[in-house]
């Protein structure tokens, strides 16, 4: 059975079947059939070695020796491998062939009018088929999550005393310098990719039959002369009406027209989904503060008068530096062709957002700045007033580190909202609804067509039957008797 079964809009049951239209569909069936019992050959071949597999597992732990099985088991791998190569030959093949005949399937058409009499003709449902289903379905799914961070803090702090005394001049200098430098840099990359294909074919057991079928003479004699203008009929000329009527016919030479009379249905489902939902960040961040004091003191003595001085300068500078990337690609790709069934698609929800800072404004960033800063002169100071009083008690002072006060700013997600779209989720729910719908068994495109030959004997048999009820002969021109008309 094919993956998709072939349908033309102008097969309607009760209608005049154009023969050209089921020619068509009979030939895109019979391409595909190669294409397809390759396919079928080849899941067999594949479902029976995973089957052995496991029974030659259970052997192995059994403690039962498998050298024979695996012996066998080789075989059919190269069986598998020819298959394969068997089935990608031929579905290429089908489809350079089918392309050409698909493309002369039209979606609109314009035919004669049905000579069915719908007031007397009925449509019954009837259990005449069965049931089956076919079903291949690929799945592939990748979900990779990528994170790095590298974050580093330093903290550099001196002090310097120096003291001379010659010529009677006694001079000393202090230098503190302290600094501090946070650095933070972090890579995030989250890629969700994911592929479904999958194919289902049903066949369905209820059929549509026209029963009781019943032609409208007049309208099907109107068919006839639009169909074959060069052998009408002329239902206003009661002799040749007649004639017609008693005369022989060559079954096999005589012209004749179709009725769509009845049909078994199916239905294919054939999707396919891919889905990549990639997200890519990048943030660095640089802080760095330095703060730094020079103190000179000098005292004259010996033939100065004694005289005393002194100067200094602070100075302290702190610089945030702030990169981020952040970017998110949504990409996804539904193809979706059902036959003889119309599922429900459901669409599900995509979260879209990005990282940014979580403050981002120059307040925030003097802040922070001011933070790092503020800490650096404190622990500055602090290194200096523990030196000198080491210097001054002659002693061993316990000097306490610096402190480090984190002040890089954290990340914080920019939500863009939500928005709806198809994936495999939806394909999945898409299927599910098919199935139910299938078992049902109230809809299907056709598999089977009965087709009803309406030749102009029988057209002529039915006017006369029609108009002149029993005065001729017994003439049977469908499926009630001749006095019901």
């Amino acid at each position: 059975m094919p993956s998709t079964i072939p349908y033309d809009p102008s097969l309607v049951l009760a209608n005049v079947v154009d023969n050209k239209a089921l020619d068509l569909i009979q030939k895109i069936s019979e391409a595909a059939a190669p294409a397809d019992a390759a396919q079928n050959n080849l899941n067999a071949l594949i479902a029976m070695r995973r089957s052995l597999d496991m029974t030659r597992n259970e052997l192995v732990n059994l403690g039962i020796d498998t050298n024979k099985c695996n012996e066998e088991l080789t075989k059919l791998n190269d069986d598998i491998l020819a298959a394969s190569d068997e089935y990608v030959t031929q579905k290429i093949a089908a489809e350079n062939a089918i392309k050409p005949l698909r493309s002369e399937i039209k979606s609109v058409n314009a035919q004669a009018e049905s000579p069915v009499d719908y007031t007397k003709t009925q449509i019954k449902s009837m259990p005449l088929a069965s049931d089956s289903m076919n079903m291949d379905v690929q799945y592939f799914s990748m979900d990779s999550n990528l994170e790095s961070a590298d974050t580093y803090a330093s903290t550099i702090a001196t002090f310097v005393a120096a003291s001379t005394s010659w010529m009677g001049v006694k001079a000393s200098k202090d230098m503190s310098h302290a600094a501090q430098k946070q650095v933070s840099s972090q890579a995030q990359k989250h890629s969700l990719s994911g592929t479904l294909v999958l194919s289902v074919s049903c066949t369905h057991k209820n059929a549509s039959v026209l029963a009781p079928f019943v032609l409208n003479p007049d309208k099907a004699i109107g068919t006839w002369n639009s169909i074959f203008p060069d052998d009408s009929l002329d239902p206003t000329n009661r002799l040749e009406m007649m004639k017609c009527a008693l005369d022989k016919e060559s079954q096999g030479s005589a012209k004749r027209y179709s009725i769509l009379s009845g049909m078994t249905f199916g239905s294919s489902f054939v999707g396919m989904v891919h889905v990549l939902n990639s997200t890519d960040t990048k943030v660095s961040e640089t802080m760095t503060s330095a703060a730094q004091s020079l103190q000179a003191q000098m005292d004259f003595g010996a033939w100065f008068e004694a005289q005393s001085g002194g100067f200094g300068v602070n100075s302290s500078i702190a610089a945030d530096v702030k990169n981020l990337l952040s970017s998110q690609n949504v990409t996804t790709h539904v193809t979706l062709i059902s036959m003889g069934v119309i599922p429900s698609m459901v669409a599900s929800e995509v979260k879209l957002g990005v990282q940014a800072f979580a403050k981002f404004d120059p307040k925030s960033s003097m802040e922070a700045i001011a933070q790092l800063q503020n800490s650096t002169v404190q622990g500055e100071g602090s290194l200096k007033s523990s030196a000198q009083a080491a210097r001054t008690g002659k002693q061993m002072v316990t000097m306490k580190g610096m402190e480090i006060k984190a002040a890089l700013e954290g990340l914080a997600e920019i939500d863009d909202g939500h928005n709806k779209m198809l994936d495999i989720n939806s394909m999945m729910s898409a299927l599910d609804d098919y199935l139910k719908k299938a078992a049902e068994g109230t809809s299907g495109v056709p598999l089977n067509y009965f087709l009803k030959d309406i030749t102009k004997k029988d057209l002529a048999e039915a006017w006369v039957a029609k108009y002149y009820p029993g005065q001729y002969n017994a003439i049977t021109h469908d499926d009630p008797a001749p006095g019901s008309t």
